[in-house]
């Protein structure tokens, strides 16, 4: 069993609300989903975390948002994995680019 600081760990939640709050606001986005795209990001590269969480989300690569590792709603209301949806992200590109005729 892992132990958990429960101390630390309430300040990590804290520290990750504000980043996805003033994130958001910024962008004109929620916060709420900036801070799930924050912590599907963080979960599949655990070595960003501590540049986020003291220097905010400008330390992560531009396209943070696209690589995470949690599903979600999308607008046809359909569950998807992150994974899916930068295959079909590139497949979409390499047949305007003229690749997959």
């Amino acid at each position: 069993m892992v132990e958990i600081d429960f101390d630390q760990a309430e300040l990590v939640i804290v520290r990750l609300a504000q980043i996805a709050s003033v994130f958001g606001q910024q962008a004109g986005v929620g916060g709420m989903e900036t801070a799930g795209n924050l912590i599907s990001y963080l979960a599949k590269h655990p070595r960003d975390i501590e540049p986020c969480l003291r220097f905010g989300i400008m330390e992560l690569p531009l396209d943070w948002h696209e690589r995470g590792s949690l599903t979600w709603h999308a607008m046809n209301g359909k569950v998807v994995h992150p994974d899916y949806a930068r295959r079909a992200r590139t497949i979409r590109k390499l047949k305007r680019d003229g690749h997959g005729r």
